[in-house]
């Protein structure tokens, strides 16, 4: 059996970031193919490394290995909440994106997801992805003006805040707290009674907004860990 498992390096140019994702593998084969990949993507230029496992039978574990050590630093969290009874909103309205647009709000959602944990920078081919009649691709407007972004996705079996993020200059004035009830609003005024959305453990703030919002974690879906090398090496 060949490993299967994907590698992103695109991040290594403007964060230092790659990620491995491995999707199956046996303890052997991933020992292998973590060693290899961790002198790839060091010699292309990755200060950070991580690496996740989707695979049931390969369950990875912090610790010092021969070649290389894990480190965890965040475990994906999926949170659900229910769509009967929602909060006020205001402050903030969704604009949907049009094509004359696109390169606008490229632009905000970069600068708004650059310094969250786990986030991948988007490009044109990333945001064709995202749209269609199973995405929702928003401006997050304040006042008329541009804040931030919101990706709604209506393909799963529940529909998921994609994600929701402001511009750095716009955090801290409870504008956060108004998209997280408009993206709620807009996927409650298409007839859904529940919602779900992924937070990176480690992203504290967001976290605690989606508790004090009602959602309430239903699983971890992945955990990440930094891949080291050896320090005994």
């Amino acid at each position: 059996m060949e490993p299967i498992y994907e590698v992103y390096d695109r991040e290594i140019g403007l964060k230092g970031k790659a990620y491995i994702a491995l999707r199956r593998c046996d303890v052997e084969q991933a020992g292998r193919v973590l060693r290899q990949e961790l002198e790839n993507l060091s010699a292309q230029g990755a200060k950070e490394i991580f690496v996740t496992s989707s695979d049931p039978a390969l369950l990875l574990r912090e610790g010092d290995y021969p070649e290389y050590s894990l480190r965890l630093v965040r475990e994906m969290v999926r949170m659900e909440r229910g769509l009967s009874s929602l909060p006020e909103g205001g402050g903030v309205r969704l604009e949907p994106l049009t094509g004359a647009r696109q390169e606008e709000w490229l632009a905000l959602h970069n600068e708004s997801f650059f310094d969250m944990p786990n986030s991948a920078t988007y490009g044109p081919e990333e945001l064709e992805e995202r749209q269609g009649p199973e995405h929702v691709t928003a401006f997050a407007l304040a006042e008329g003006e541009p804040v931030g972004v919101c990706e709604l996705d209506l393909s799963c079996r529940l529909p998921e805040i994609e994600g929701i993020g402001l511009l750095p200059r716009c955090r801290g004035k409870g504008l956060g707290r108004a998209l997280l009830h408009a993206a709620m609003a807009e996927l409650a005024a298409r007839g859904y009674e529940n919602c779900q959305l992924l937070v990176a453990s480690d992203n504290r703030r967001a976290r605690t907004l989606y508790e004090r919002t009602g959602f309430r974690e239903t699983r971890v879906q992945s955990r990440w860990f930094r891949l080291l090398p050896n320090p005994e090496k």
